[in-house]
């Protein structure tokens, strides 16, 4: 079926009250063979879903382990990047990181708490002993990096608070890494 037949379709089952709200996919005129679901596939939806920041997804959601030994949350691959739910970070904390423009990008949001500030580490093949930066914190964040490589960039956030008497205090896990 061809995409104005496949819109007209739509529109008409739509007025016909059959169809009570129009897909995503096919409101944008891009349909995805995988459909991402949960907070990963809310998160890929503000992002602008099949035609944003991410394209469609090329796998679906897998669990991940980190350092080989207990779960610590799902991630998504898509055409232009990675999606990753940290729920040791707060039940909601989904990172999602991409490339364009000649730009590497990650962006996080949902913190379970505001905080003081994020730590964004990086590697890539530019960079493969990695960098660690300090970036305004609350409850979500971007960080941008003009892109040496085009070999994709791995990222990990975490959040910290600022104690004026002693030392910081951050959180014990790194989010589950994306690459973009």
């Amino acid at each position: 079926m061809n995409r104005r037949l496949s819109l007209t379709l739509v529109a008409a089952l739509a007025a016909a009250g059959t169809l009570t709200t129009v897909p995503a996919h096919a409101a944008t005129g891009t349909a995805c063979k995988i459909q991402p679901y949960g907070l990963i596939g809310a998160r890929w939806q503000q992002l602008g879903g099949a035609d944003g920041k991410l394209g469609c997804p090329t796998t679906g959601e897998r669990d991940i382990h980190q350092n080989g030994v207990g779960w610590a949350g799902r991630r998504q691959t898509f055409e232009r990047g990675q999606l990753a739910w940290s729920p040791k970070l707060g039940g909601n904390f989904v990172v999602a990181a991409w490339s364009a423009g000649g730009n590497a990008y990650v962006d996080w949001h949902r913190t379970a708490k505001e905080f003081d500030t994020f730590l964004v580490r990086y590697t890539s093949a530019a960079d493969p002993h990695g960098v660690q930066k300090d970036t305004a914190g609350g409850f979500r964040g971007r960080y941008i990096v003009r892109a040496r490589t085009n070999g994709g960039y791995r990222w990990n956030i975490k959040g910290c608070d600022t104690n004026l008497i002693g030392p910081s205090s951050c959180q014990k896990h790194w989010s589950v890494s994306v690459t973009g």
